[in-house]
């Protein structure tokens, strides 16, 4: 299988079939009724299609096609530049940490 973007929560990877209906109602129908259970059985058939896997929607698009590239482009802008800056510890909160470090250290003995 190919690669593919879920438009809904952006995932890119492998996506997993689903197949609407249900096979408890599947069963019942072939057990009960021959033609009926056939009938069913090929509409489940037909009604297969990919889903995403962490989402469970059905938005998804090939990974190479352009709006894909599209979309990665701009969530890969957006990831960029949404990383704050790194930030050192202020003094208090250094102070703070030893105090409770060695707090914790004489419960611990």
């Amino acid at each position: 299988m190919s690669q593919s973007l879920c438009t809904s929560c952006g995932y890119i990877g492998e996506t997993k079939i689903a197949t609407k209906g249900s096979t408890d109602t599947e069963i019942i129908l072939w057990f009960c009724f021959l033609i009926p259970g056939l009938i069913y059985s090929i509409w489940r058939f037909r009604s297969r299609y990919e889903e995403c896997p962490m989402c469970d929607q059905a938005t998804i698009i090939r990974a190479d096609s352009p709006q894909a590239q599209q979309i990665i482009r701009e969530n890969r802008a957006k990831k960029i530049a949404a990383i704050p800056a790194f930030r050192p510890p202020s003094k208090v909160a250094i102070g703070v940490g030893r105090v409770v470090g060695r707090f914790v250290g004489r419960l611990l003995k």
